[in-house]
């Protein structure tokens, strides 16, 4: 990974009733980002000690590329049905890497 490299990771905690809705949509939309051209990783994670959240792991090639991933169909219907499926808001995180983290154990 490169520092011209986006990384995203986000938190969701499923409404009550609503973790394997939740787990299928974001289950849809990662497999549709991985046809995204800026799209190098997604990835949709359990939190092992804190059941019915979920953690996506995401690099882009570029801000240009997330942004482009934000435009998208896909996104643009899970976001507009968060406030069904998610209790309280999205947690989004973005970073690049650090000088040291571009060694073979540093990358994603």
């Amino acid at each position: 990974m490169s520092s011209s490299h986006l990384v995203v990771v986000a938190t969701a905690k499923a409404q009550a009733g609503q973790e394997d809705q939740l787990k299928s949509r974001l289950e849809g939309v990662a497999k549709a980002s991985w046809d995204e051209p800026g799209v190098v990783t997604y990835a949709v994670h359990d939190l092992v000690d804190k059941p019915g959240e979920f953690m996506m792991v995401e690099v882009y090639a570029s801000r240009e590329a997330f942004d482009a991933h934000l435009e998208t169909d896909h996104v643009k219907r899970l976001i507009a049905d968060l406030g069904d499926l998610v209790e309280g808001e999205l947690v989004v995180h973005q970073g690049t890497a650090t000088s040291f983290s571009e060694g073979p154990k540093g990358a994603l």
